[in-house]
């Protein structure tokens, strides 16, 4: 889970070298959307693991 939220964090760094309205909301955007990735990555392993619900 903590490379996720890392690579959000380089990811916002990168983009908000370039765009508006700068480094800390991208690098907030970019965490927030690694924690999104590894929640719905969970919630598919959980729906996979008990088959028949």
């Amino acid at each position: 889970m903590w490379w996720k939220l890392a690579a959000g964090a380089v990811l916002g760094l990168i983009i908000g070298h370039f765009v508006a309205p700068g480094y800390a909301l991208w690098i907030v955007v970019g965490i927030v959307a690694g924690y999104l990735v590894e929640a719905i990555q969970q919630r598919k392993k959980r729906r996979e693991a008990t088959p028949g619900q």
